[in-house]
């Protein structure tokens, strides 16, 4: 039972509080940018990346119901997709944004998603896209009490992906 806990609690810290990530100095050019839903935080670094000309493309999956991106998919200086997705979750995004990344023949993305998020979009992402993905997180300085809340819920969420996941 120690072994459980012990791979469990290993498992979280690298899956969920210190994923392998790239500091948005260090991304290489990519085909998209593209965003999973969720803080500002996430949008302030995809649109940061575009700024920095890391790809000619934003995608922001069900682009309106992301705070503060209502301007992004009208009139931003570089191409924007908003595409909506079958379910307005991580599953719904990552098969939305494998559907698109295919019909762009895109080979390289760079994913934009919360630390705490990083391990299930990825591994749903991949289902969907066989190209590159790299993997900026922003700087959200979660504290203890916000990681205690999310970690179980990443958990979960990384669990169903089995279950209910894409099958891209």
């Amino acid at each position: 039972m120690a072994v459980l806990g012990a791979a469990g609690l290993l498992l979280t810290l690298v899956w969920f509080i210190n994923p392998s990530t790239q500091d948005i100095e260090s991304v290489q050019p990519a085909d998209a940018v593209v965003l999973f839903a969720g803080t500002s935080e996430r949008l302030d670094t995809a649109v940061e990346l575009m700024e920095r000309g890391a790809a000619p493309n934003l995608v922001l999956v069900n682009g309106s119901s992301i705070d503060g991106s209502e301007d992004l998919c009208d009139s931003a200086p570089y191409h924007v997709f908003c595409p909506d997705s079958r379910t307005i979750d991580t599953v719904g995004e990552a098969e939305t944004i494998g559907v698109l990344a295919q019909e762009q023949g895109w080979s390289n993305l760079i994913a934009v998603t919360s630390t705490y998020h990083v391990h299930r979009a990825t591994s749903l992402l991949g289902r969907c896209f066989d190209g590159s993905i790299q993997v900026v997180t922003p700087d959200q300085g979660l504290d203890r009490e916000e990681l205690v809340g999310k970690v179980p819920h990443e958990w979960v969420g990384f669990l169903g992906s089995f279950v209910f996941g894409p099958s891209c």
